[in-house]
């Protein structure tokens, strides 16, 4: 089925993300998003951003950081991925109340995290990067199939 969701954090190509990711240790996502309801334990995209940010506030909460790539049938591999601090995911329909789905508040760390993903951009080929690198703003994502599937949950959250 796969989900929308509006999001709060910066756009990165996919080329810059995957070589920070390596750089770490962690498989390159190559463009395939990862699957969000992993999301935080199970996913070591996930993990790795939140000990970033730990780094820098040991009070980070681990659900908050998080990479979403977007994805459709039949859509090419995509160039952008977005790491996100705040997101709220629709599949039907949903109120957003952005105080608290999406705040403004960028959290302790996030800032530091942001600046050294961009960090391993520099190598990245032109065509491989994404007009407006390191964007921080609110961006909707669509992720189609199971890797856009939150679970039950979000079903009934939307009251379906």
């Amino acid at each position: 089925m796969g989900s929308t969701t509006i999001l709060r954090g910066f756009k990165v190509s996919v080329a810059t993300l995957d070589a920070f990711l390596a750089a770490n240790d962690v498989d390159e996502t190559y463009s395939t998003p990862p699957f969000y309801k992993q999301h935080p334990d199970g996913d070591a995209i996930s993990r790795l951003l939140f000990s970033k940010v730990a780094q820098h506030d040991p009070a980070a909460d681990k659900n908050r950081f998080r990479v979403l790539i977007p994805e459709v049938e039949g859509m090419a591999h995509a160039k952008t991925a977005y790491v996100a601090y705040a997101w709220a995911p629709v599949r039907a329909h949903r109120e957003l109340k952005l105080d608290e789905d999406l705040p403004a508040e960028v959290p302790k760390g996030f800032e530091e995290l942001r600046k050294e993903v961009l960090g391993y951009g520099e190598g990245i080929k032109d065509e491989d990067r994404v007009a407006d690198e390191g964007k921080m703003g609110v961006y909707m994502v669509v992720t189609y199939d199971i890797r856009g599937s939150y679970g039950p949950g979000l079903a009934e959250s939307e009251g379906l």
